[in-house]
């Protein structure tokens, strides 16, 4: 990915419904419209701009695919590999991939929380899974993940921060809803920092919209000669 393209507003808005529309599910594609929603054109932008020069792309919870079908279909040179424990979902993400003729976007049934790859990438993206993770699962993917990233590789992780108390509240009400359980452990950037190798400089980006969320992305980068 040589560089990040300007966004077009309408150009933009057309993407996302085309891959929604890929989608035979209501329920799915009124989930689609929700996610968008949620991880907005900013947040996309932001994530992009991570991957900026970087093809070899992992995404680990990738859920059904929305966003692996949305960056492989913005940016035709990257290689998109997406898994998610659930099989339907990754089901639902492959045949979405293959309506938008996304050679470029692969997807499989993997478990982050016993994670084997055999592969190298040039980053790995987790977008809102870490906090869906207990404390050994994300040693475990951190861990694993590191062992298989490019020299110059990087490690991009989209979650929330704890503060503001009623931003958690409402994205922990929602997480609950939507999980059927209470199974959340969300980190602040410090824990971020001490789970991840030394040899990756970490940066920080809150992100504040309109939504009651509260974004951030944490940039983890290993510099060439570092691993």
């Amino acid at each position: 990915m040589a560089s990040t393209p300007m966004f077009d507003q309408l150009a933009h808005r057309k993407q996302l419904q085309k891959i929604i529309g890929a989608y035979d599910s209501r329920i799915v594609r009124a989930y689609s419209v929700a996610r968008f929603l949620i991880i907005n054109i900013n947040i996309l932008h932001m994530l992009g701009l991570c991957m900026r020069g970087r093809k070899r792309i992992l995404d680990v919870g990738c859920g059904f695919g929305l966003f692996g079908c949305y960056f492989a279909s913005r940016y035709p040179d990257l290689q998109y590999h997406g898994l998610d424990l659930n099989a339907g979902r990754i089901q639902s993400a492959q045949k979405a991939a293959e309506r938008l003729q996304l050679k470029n976007a692969r997807f499989e049934c993997r478990d982050a929380r016993t994670l084997e790859l055999a592969d190298q990438y040039d980053a790995v993206v987790m977008i809102d899974l870490m906090h869906h993770l207990p404390l050994e699962g994300k040693k475990h993917v951190l861990e694993t993940i590191g062992e298989h990233l490019a020299p110059d590789g990087a490690i991009i992780i989209k979650d929330v921060l704890r503060k503001p108390a009623w931003k958690l509240f409402f994205t922990w009400a929602l997480d609950v809803v939507m999980t059927r359980g209470f199974d959340m452990w969300y980190w602040n950037p410090q824990q971020f920092r001490e789970a991840v190798d030394d040899a990756f400089a970490m940066e920080t980006y809150p992100i504040s919209d309109w939504l009651p969320y509260p974004h951030v992305v944490h940039l983890f980068e290993r510099t060439a000669g570092d691993g």
